[in-house]
């Protein structure tokens, strides 16, 4: 009776040219193997489907390999190595520090170490996971770690090495495993497509690749999966149907509308590819990994456009990328970036994607407005001086440089001419700072603008919670940072509370239009020291 058997597991690589892209981690190893001086202990981190296991099972092979040459170890024909490929040796002990995290597993691994190999020459000891651990196990594992019995090594795995104490990662020797590059990936699906029989589009290898991020694993089984949906020969139609995932011209006419400005033709776009049983939060990362070769053309990098798409998928970003600027891309980006990070809004799939649009919309609206009319949002502190000839000019207020700066304009005209034009980008700065502190786009929820004074942007808050954790040195550092992405324009940041009870505010903030608008309502507000 034969078994079936999954294609990552039976192409798990047998021997140490097998490893695809990690030829600095084997070469180091090798080097060690034929001079007879392994180390008692190694740390291999790096993202998950890398080889980082598979490595390490081939390191316990070479070790415990009775070829007698070294240069040929592991042969993979000897009884430890047919032992190790079959999962039966009793020599490599693998464990899931994921489930095994306590001191007690440590102490019970650190008791059975002292027993001798029963077949081979080294225990091998691999840790999968090992940032798992708790505190007090790692200190357990330490003192074994430093004095480590001659026939004993430790292969300790992780995903997060900044997670493994600096005690530890320092009595190890390191390897760091990278990310498979996206040829190198192709290849080995080629190879092993070719080597099964199996007829796959060659366009769908790459879209393999791609979702994958690196992780070989991860292509493999997904290769597994698709195969198995199909009879016959697999094309990109089926595996994008499988996958969730949208076709190029798609994602090329999306971005065209985005440049051409044309939302409606955008919004249809995106309904088409839900229509179609597209993935919203996958169809997200398509656009930012399609704006992004945009962006890389439009740095004069399109060799790593070209290095991760088609040919004709490169001209087509190069084509693009005349339509748009940096900011517009970087814009763009984030927009699609934090849909494909949003989990709500599950009852409306693709309403993420669309809020991403329609805040593309503002923001390329707010950039129109600023390149053709950029006095608009130009601090009151750079309008003309007023003639000295001007009668109605009183002698006190020219004692007042401020006053005597507005006194150009009336109070009205300036709040009529400045506050559209900040609150047109606001939904940009609330964008803007998601990025830069997780709780400002919640409490910027309560505050608005209110005018630009001299270099100065004033804000109304409506609470006083929301004022206490605005009004420091690091949230108006930024804020101005978020405006200044948004406007261009390099403004200090004032805070000022509304309220229905509280103090006057100063002269020169409450003759301003708006505000003074607002007290006619009955609101009063109050201005909290600086």
């Amino acid at each position: 009776m034969t078994t079936s058997q999954s294609l990552y597991l039976k192409w798990r690589p047998a021997q140490f040219d097998g490893v695809v892209g990690q030829q600095h981690v084997v070469q180091t190893l090798l080097n060690a193997l034929r001079a007879g001086r392994p180390s008692h202990a190694y740390l291999f981190a790096g993202p998950r489907g890398t080889g980082k296991t598979s490595v390490a099972r081939l390191l316990a092979k070479a070790l415990n390999c009775t070829n007698a040459d070294a240069a040929q170890r592991p042969c993979g024909a000897c009884p430890p190595c047919a032992a190790v490929a079959e999962g039966r040796f009793l020599d490599l002990i693998e464990i899931d520090a994921a489930s095994n995290n306590s001191v007690e597993h440590v102490r019970d691994l650190r008791d059975k170490i002292n027993f001798s190999p029963s077949i081979g020459r080294y225990k091998v000891y691999i840790i999968d996971e090992v940032h798992m651990l708790s505190d007090a196990a790692f200190n357990a594992l330490l003192k074994t770690l430093e004095e480590p019995p001659p026939y004993a090594i430790f292969v300790l795995a992780t995903t997060e090495a900044h997670k493994v104490p600096a005690t530890v990662a320092s009595r190890c020797q390191q390897h760091i495993f990278r990310r498979i590059a996206l040829p190198e990936m192709v290849q080995r699906l080629k190879d092993i497509t070719g080597a099964e029989g199996l007829v796959v589009e060659p366009a769908v290898l790459e879209l393999v690749a791609r979702q994958s991020t690196g992780s070989l694993r991860d292509a493999i089984s997904l290769l597994d999966q698709l195969v198995a949906s199909t009879e016959g020969a697999l094309t990109l139609q089926q595996a994008q149907s499988v996958v969730g995932s949208a076709n190029e011209q798609l994602l090329a006419a999306l971005v065209q509308a985005l440049a051409d400005d044309r939302t409606a033709a955008g919004l249809d776009l995106i309904n088409e590819a839900m229509d179609q049983g597209t993935d919203p939060r996958q169809f997200a990362r398509q656009i930012v990994d399609y704006l992004r070769g945009v962006m890389l053309c439009k740095v004069g990098h399109a060799q790593g456009t070209a290095a991760q798409h088609a040919s004709d998928t490169t001209a087509t970003m190069q084509a693009l990328a005349a339509h748009f600027d940096l900011a517009q891309l970087t814009a763009a980006m984030r927009a699609f970036d934090e849909a494909g990070r949003e989990r709500r809004g599950g009852w409306l799939a693709q309403l993420p994607l669309e809020l991403a649009l329609l805040n593309w919309r503002s923001y390329a609206a707010g950039a129109h407005a600023h390149t053709h009319a950029p006095a608009a949002l130009r601090p009151a502190a750079a309008a003309p001086k007023p003639a000295a000839a001007q009668p109605r000019v009183q002698p006190v207020i020219a004692a007042e440089p401020p006053s005597a700066v507005r006194a150009a304009v009336p109070e009205q005209a300036v709040a009529a001419a400045e506050v559209p034009e900040v609150s047109r980008h606001w939904p940009v700065v609330l964008q803007n700072c998601k990025a830069l502190h997780h709780s400002m786009p919640a409490l910027l929820e309560y505050c608005s603008p209110l005018r630009i004074d001299g270099d100065t942007l004033l804000l109304g808050v409506t609470t006083a919670f929301a004022l206490q954790k605005l009004d420091t040195e690091e949230m108006r550092e930024r804020l101005r940072e978020a405006v200044l992405r948004a406007s261009g324009h390099a403004l200090k940041m004032r805070f000022v509370q509304s309220a229905l009870h509280g103090a006057e505010l100063p002269a020169d903030v409450a003759s301003d239009g708006v505000v003074a608008a607002a007290v006619k309502l009955g609101a009063r507000a109050r201005e909290r020291g600086r």
